[in-house]
């Protein structure tokens, strides 16, 4: 991988893990268009720099559950990530051709309709969360395991369409970021020690891309959290929506990305 690669890489990352807009979206149709190839100890470090730029942006939420977890954001968390996990492993080792990219273009279109449901359909609005509330948001960021359906986008629009006010559940979606990219980072890393891939990339294009994730992933989640709170997420949905349309209608022009 060229250093130029790696920095595009990351940067889409970093960006798009946090925008709903879907990071592994992207960052299969841009392997598919030629930029960089799949790596998973790549992967492993591009989820590092992310987590690092969320443990960051959000030291002060995190820090208070770590200090005292015997609160409810923290069961609140862990109702969320059950489901998820679930759904993952579901979709790993029972339907892995999902993950595979075959419906990208419809993993963008449904982030689309998460997000525009999320704006037309939103009863009264509180910062209060409970375990139901958890729980759907959960079983959304499950089914976001699949390329083009945005993890932010799909857990935000549980929360806003169950009465949660946006600046809280993108605050809600981000602290579930944490354990979700770190247990996937954990997840490639045993697969990567159990002989499954291979260090097949250089250290230079990989500290580029590490570096470029953090950056990227820093500024994301700081511009988002500002956007949220006084504007709605529709600009995201038409841009979801039109890339899943062109990217579901090149096969017919003899263009096949996938």
């Amino acid at each position: 991988m060229k250093w130029w690669e790696a920095l595009i890489l990351g940067i889409v990352q970093g960006a798009s893990e946090f925008l709903p807009i879907s990071s592994s979206g992207h960052l299969l149709l841009l392997e598919k268009l030629g930029i960089g190839h799949a790596s998973l100890f790549f992967n492993i470090m591009v989820h590092v720099g992310t987590l690092l730029a969320v443990l960051i942006a959000l030291r002060k939420s995190w820090w208070q559950i770590v200090r005292h977890p015997k609160q409810k954001i923290t069961g609140y968390i862990l109702c969320a990530c059950i489901p998820t996990v679930a759904l993952a492993l579901i979709f790993k080792y029972l339907a892995p051709t999902l993950l595979d990219g075959l419906f990208l273009g419809f993993g963008f279109v449904l982030t689309a309709c998460f997000i525009i449901v999320s704006e037309l359909f939103k009863p009264a609005q509180t910062t209060l969360l409970n375990t139901k509330k958890s729980i759907l948001t959960g079983v959304l960021q499950g089914i976001a395991v699949l390329p083009g359906v945005s993890r932010s986008g799909a857990t935000i629009s549980a929360l806003t369409v169950q009465g949660v006010d946006r600046p809280s559940a993108a605050n809600f979606s981000f602290l579930l970021s944490i354990p979700i990219i770190l247990g996937s980072a954990v997840l490639e890393s045993v697969e990567l020690a159990r002989g499954t891939a291979t260090l097949d990339i250089e250290i230079v294009p990989l500290i580029i891309g590490t570096a470029a994730a953090f950056v990227s992933g820093l500024v994301s989640i700081n511009f988002f959290l500002k956007l949220i709170q006084k504007h709605a997420m529709t600009g995201f949905a038409v841009y979801t929506v039109l890339l899943g349309i062109v990217v579901s209608i090149l096969p017919f022009w003899g263009i096949n990305l996938l």
